[in-house]
């Protein structure tokens, strides 16, 4: 077992763009940058602390007309217009070996653990593991987010190495069971290019990914909301891009990340993926799924990384859960970020 040292952070893998929202006219079949309307609305005064203390009392002196009162708010919406036959969403992603050598360690023993674990577990099949799902991700528009109840979903992935172009089709029909029928062979190719990228820091992958939706008419789009502060005019602002005189809206990178991102299913009791992070952090159940208690953490599993290693090329059998450690560990490693003890 390894003790973490002072200085000790891995870049990041995978380097997303925003993703371009983008609506097609059914006339002339131009795309045109998808652009919100802000406007003001009378919502209710239905919010909890309207009407009840901290402490869950009924506040004093509270009327019945005071509740009735409107709630006057200024928002972001964005509804596709009549003439749109379709909406587009592009973004570029590149794949890039950074596994292989920690950003920053100042002990020479664990960046030699470290190290050795990334090699061994090229061995045993731990990136094919981790690049197929992150393609399933990719490819069942996982980060489309609310944009997913569609008529139809068409996603589309350029490899710009040779600019051959992947099409699953249907993917609304194939995204409840993550059917791949039709689509196995290239889909084989392309973990095995995902894999080189993360593994051979020559190799790095720079892709185009591209969804093209059908909704019924005037639907409403969800791109990304950008947070607010206290003291802005508008209650709910979405992130747009700026282009000349137009403001494009986006998802922003950390968004499009956070889906693609959601491959961890390594911990004990889990019935569904999460977003890959040091804790587990699970935001939709409001819990940790890796509390430092369970062991299933990613410093208390890196502590373990040189046990691993050995394991790995003894050719020992290795348990699912051991396993379940060892593949978390490398999508940690592939997502990046600091892991040295003490304060952020």
């Amino acid at each position: 077992m390894i003790e973490l040292c002072n200085q000790l952070s891995q870049i990041r893998s995978l380097f997303f763009s925003p993703a371009f929202f983008l609506w097609v006219s059914r006339q002339t079949e131009e795309e045109i940058p998808l652009e919100c309307i802000t406007r003001k609305i009378l919502g209710l005064r239905d919010g909890y602390s309207k009407a009840y203390t901290k402490d869950g009392e009924i506040k004093k002196d509270l009327s019945r007309l005071e509740l009735s009162y409107g709630n006057p708010q200024t928002i972001d919406e964005c509804f596709l217009l009549p003439e749109t036959d379709h909406v587009i969403v592009r973004f570029s992603l590149q794949v890039a070996a950074y596994l292989q050598e920690l950003h920053s360690c100042s002990d020479a023993n664990v960046r030699r653990v470290l190290s050795g674990f990334v090699v061994a577990c090229q061995k045993i099949g731990v990136f094919q593991e981790v690049a197929r799902r992150y393609l399933l991700n990719i490819l069942m528009g996982r980060w489309l987010w609310m944009n997913q109840r569609t008529r139809t979903t068409e996603i589309s992935l350029t490899d710009l190495d040779d600019d051959q172009v992947y099409c699953l089709t249907d993917v609304r029909t194939r995204r409840r069971t993550s059917d791949m029928t039709g689509f196995e062979e290239s889909y084989k190719k392309l973990i095995d290019r995902f894999v080189l990228a993360l593994t051979d820091d020559q190799q790095y992958w720079d892709i185009l990914v591209e969804a093209k939706l059908k909704f019924r008419p005037f639907a409403e789009i969800f791109p990304s909301q950008a947070f607010t502060e206290s003291d802005q005019d508008r209650s709910k602002i979405y992130a747009t891009f700026p282009l000349s005189e137009m403001e494009q809206l986006i998802f922003n990178s950390h968004k499009v990340g956070a889906a693609i991102h959601c491959i961890d299913d390594w911990f004990p009791d889990a019935d569904t993926w999460i977003r890959v992070s040091a804790f587990g952090a699970d935001r939709q159940r409001g819990t940790a799924q890796r509390h430092p208690e369970t062991g299933y953490d990613v410093y208390s599993i890196m502590r373990q990384a040189d046990e691993f290693t050995d394991l790995i090329n003894s050719g020992q059998k290795i348990s699912p859960e051991t396993m379940g450690k060892i593949t978390f560990l490398i999508a940690m490693l592939i997502c990046g970020g600091m892991r040295q003890p003490g304060e952020e």
